[in-house]
């Protein structure tokens, strides 16, 4: 094998030898790192276990008979199902919850059967009534309203001074709704079509109260039917102008290294990242990777918890334009992957 060093470049390549993989933002959701929740609703007919498969894996609890269903999915085989009579979901609050005056994508797949009383149904809510101190005009609501879709927010923590209520929901099947915050503009979205806007330059009140999935306990607020993929983006206004609705469930994992397909890989990525590593070799084979990151804007990194780093401090992210090389090495089938920076701020 023919070693050129190329000084130019900061680090060491090869003519021949280790292959390149598969682009890490070619596979994963390039904005996971930024999801606050992210609820599946997968599980068994009755089950009361609901999974935050975001990266902050909050713990959820289920009120009243909510429930996991099989009657029913958008995706993977079972939804969350909600009676109306005292059903919800709660998560502990978090200041990724906190949305300020930045972007946010807040969306649900809904099926509410015919004949259900078009009165008042939360999706997602972080106003009070599931604990805390503060008042009613605090955090957000999102979901029905008396035969509408509906999203109310407060910039003066006195009323709902952000209000958009548009459209007419369908019954008896399944609807992707979602209100996104992109600058000072707040649109909602039915099935990927705008349905309504409102404009507002204001800071979002914060809360601290419970996040709440289905209803909520002040006024008696609960949803009938089904919800599937609940997913809340912070900072990340996913949706700009009409779309395709998703095909797929939502993604669990962000820019991710298939180990497979080779063992250099290079990313540019242009938001807030948490890598992922799939597919390395069994156990009792080694196998060493080499990670190239340059960002095109000001970011941060989150790594996989296998990882122990050198000095047993993870690496701060690349500034923007900066280029860092991190090496990797497991032995173990990828229970443990041992991580290095090679070069730090390299031309």
């Amino acid at each position: 094998m023919t070693v050129l060093i190329d000084y130019t470049k900061g680090f060491f390549e090869t003519t021949e030898g280790d292959g390149v993989g598969t682009n890490p933002a070619t596979i994963g959701d390039p904005n996971f790192a930024d999801v606050s929740l992210l609820l599946h609703m997968d599980g068994s007919n009755g089950s009361t276990t609901f999974t935050d498969s975001s990266s902050n894996g909050l713990t959820v609890t289920a009120n009243g008979n909510a429930q996991i269903s099989t009657t029913q999915s958008k995706f993977g085989g079972s939804s969350a199902y909600f009676d109306g009579n005292g059903d919800y979901l709660t998560a502990s609050h978090a200041s990724n919850f906190n949305f300020g005056s930045g972007d946010f994508t807040a969306e649900v797949w809904f099926n509410v059967p015919a004949g259900a009383p078009s009165g008042i149904e939360p999706f997602i809510t972080t106003a009070a009534g599931q604990g805390g101190t503060g008042t009613d005009f605090q955090g957000i609501w999102f979901g029905l309203y008396q035969g509408q879709y509906y999203f109310i927010a407060s910039t003066n923590g006195s009323s709902w001074d952000v209000v958009i209520g548009a459209g007419t929901p369908p019954t008896d099947t399944w609807t992707h709704f979602c209100v996104v915050r992109s600058g000072n503009t707040f649109t909602l979205y039915a099935n990927g079509v705008s349905i309504g806007t409102t404009t507002s330059s204001g800071t979002l009140t914060n809360s601290n109260n419970l996040i709440a999935i289905g209803g909520r306990t002040r006024n008696n607020q609960y949803s009938i039917g089904y919800l599937d993929d609940v997913r809340v983006t912070k900072g990340v206004a996913r949706y700009t102008s009409n779309f395709t609705a998703p095909t797929a469930a939502f993604l669990d994992a962000g820019p991710t290294l298939d180990l497979s397909t080779g063992s250099v890989f290079t990313h540019t990525p242009s938001a807030n990242v948490a890598y992922a590593f799939t597919n390395p070799p069994a156990s009792g084979t080694s196998s060493s990777f080499t990670l190239k990151v340059t960002p095109s804007a000001t970011i941060t990194v989150t790594w996989p918890s296998s990882v122990i780093w050198s000095g047993g401090i993870a690496p701060t992210a690349p500034a923007n334009g900066e280029t860092d090389v991190y090496s990797f090495y497991t032995d173990d089938g990828g229970t443990t992957y041992y991580g290095f920076v090679s070069g730090d701020a390299l031309a």
